[in-house]
């Protein structure tokens, strides 16, 4: 043993490399707790291992794993909570040694783990399970966003597409004048109004090739008890906080805390307060160099920063775990992949349903959509439908999770924009979102405007006994009606066929709220309705 392990460190210092010898996956992360996690890794042959470990890029502790197997994993104890430790494998098969990238991983926090959940519009409750919002107007969310500033104790970082709302920079300017070190990266590319008399805290302009869309805010990174980050899609702007439609989360966890500030760090190119344009990088420049698994106060989080970490592929991955229903709303929606989960979790019998604001962007894919019977609607309104979110599987024990964050579903987000994107698998976060999503859903072209084209009524609402479904202008439609509850399970359907009033009996479901979706070939209507006891 000890020989192989000479073996290797030689290697390492010579710069061997195996040529047969592959990793079949990158090392990952799993069974995290505060002080220590196991990672595993995969080679096409059998291999015994060296694993270096430490708190720095240049890990220099050293684990031995003699089995030799395909498979392998190791777990590393003793570490600190909420700490971000860096791994690189070594993997041997006499006489040929390969190695690994060295890769940050995190152990758990201390934190307390709330996550506190914001939309700057009202939200249909009777959809959320009994749960509720931190907020749902703007008010709520602008009043925390300062509150979080207000209570920081030492840092404050903050990437932040763009902002004009000079209550936040005085804020953060404030923070700044009690010896809170505040940073602050900016889109170089849009107007920042409130930073245009130049702030007393540093400020970077970044991504002269694309956009430097992120909107996050880590906190207190330090402080287990006082971290903080927020992200969502919300910028800094009163037409983006007032009117259009968007969501933030605040989340207390330190490990969460310090993979956002490594991000900020990689845009700010240094540690200190005074970034370093040498050694800044944005958008394609840009290494995936953060933890990427999380575990915050036992809900699973996933978190990914683009264009680095193939966030495509993360969310594609997350949409193929639907097996009851997937939700979206976004704002930009071109991206193929993302498109073809949807439509394979629609066959695979997932009631899919979507929401998307810039139906006219080149590749867009609400047409696509539609054509292999997605049901997709543009947002009606004077205001954008501003969120990049998906929901899948909400209220059912099935994985329910929420990917969010500042990541449109195009080629830009995908490949030269710097942004984030949070996975969170949760229930009570899954129910909030399908809340939004559901009134969100009512007010799009397949709600109140499409039936009054279709000139459709349903009546009573509340039913006792029987609900009654009236196409007024009927003549011969070809057709069906599908009855759901919140869950996405289908409990009834009916053919249309030659009668212009459907009756359908609804005391034998538990007293509550439905949703009728009316498909036709003459258009389509969604309802929703309540049932009450008798």
């Amino acid at each position: 043993m000890r020989n192989l392990l000479l073996l290797a460190l030689v290697a390492l210092a010579n710069g061997i490399y195996a040529n047969d010898l592959q990793f079949l996956n990158r090392p990952e992360s799993s069974l995290l707790h505060p002080t220590g996690f196991r990672i595993s890794w995969s080679t096409n042959l059998p291999t015994s291992a060296v694993v270096w470990y430490g708190n720095s890029p240049d890990p220099d502790a050293l684990v031995w794993v003699a089995a030799q197997t395909n498979a392998q994993s190791i777990d590393l104890e003793g570490l600190q909570p909420g700490t971000i430790y860096w791994v690189r494998i070594g993997a041997i098969h006499t006489p040929d040694t390969l190695f690994s990238e060295t890769l940050p991983f995190v152990t758990q926090s201390l934190s307390t783990g709330q996550i506190k959940v914001f939309f700057n519009h009202s939200i249909d409750l009777a959809a959320a399970g009994g749960w509720q919002p931190d907020g749902d107007s703007y008010q709520a969310v602008l009043a925390e966003t300062i509150a979080r500033i207000n209570s920081a104790q030492q840092t404050i970082d903050v990437a932040m597409y763009n902002n004009n709302r000079s209550d936040i920079t005085a804020a953060l300017t404030q923070a700044h004048q009690r010896g809170v070190r505040v940073r602050y990266v900016a889109a170089m590319a849009t107007d920042n109004s409130a930073l245009s008399s130049a702030p007393p805290f540093p400020v970077l302009y970044g991504n002269e090739d694309a956009l430097m869309h992120d909107k996050f805010m880590s906190i207190d990174a330090d402080l287990d008890q006082q971290a903080w980050v927020m992200s969502g899609s919300l910028n800094w702007t009163s037409s983006n906080i007032i009117n259009d439609f968007n969501n933030t989360l605040f989340i207390q966890d330190q490990s969460l805390a310090r993979a956002y500030e490594l991000e900020f760090e990689e845009m700010w190119g240094s540690t200190g307060a005074t970034f370093n344009l040498a050694n800044s990088r944005f958008g394609s420049a840009k290494t995936d160099n953060t933890p990427h698994h999380f575990l915050i106060a036992g809900v699973p989080a996933e978190v990914w920063f683009s264009p680095s970490d193939k966030v495509t592929q993360r969310i594609v991955d997350a949409i193929h775990t639907a097996n009851n229903k997937a939700s979206f709303a976004i704002f930009s929606f071109t991206k193929n992949e993302i498109g073809n989960a949807f439509i394979d979790q629609h066959e695979a019998g997932a009631w899919v349903r979507g929401m998307m604001e810039n139906i006219n962007d080149p590749g867009a894919e609400l047409d696509w959509l539609l054509n292999n019977g997605v049901s997709i609607a543009p947002h009606p309104g004077n205001y954008l439908l501003h969120h990049k979110y998906a929901v899948v599987d909400a209220g059912t024990n099935s994985d329910p999770l929420v990917a969010t964050g500042s990541h449109n579903w195009t080629n830009a987000a995908e490949n030269s924009n710097d942004e984030n994107t949070l996975i969170l698998h949760d229930e009570r976060l899954a129910f909030l979102y399908q809340a939004e999503f559901e009134a969100r859903w009512s007010e799009t072209t397949t709600g109140a405007q499409e039936e009054q084209r279709l000139d459709v009524d349903l009546f009573p609402n509340p039913a006792i006994e029987v609900i009654t479904l009236r196409l007024n202008d009927f003549a011969d439609w070809g057709g069906v009606v599908e009855i759901r509850d919140l869950w996405g399970r289908l409990l009834q359907t009916e053919t249309l066929a030659s009668t212009s009033t459907i009756r359908i009996p609804v005391a034998q479901w538990p007293a509550g709220t439905y949703l009728l979706t009316l498909i036709t070939d003459r258009g389509s209507a969604a309802f929703s309705f309540q049932t009450i006891s008798n």
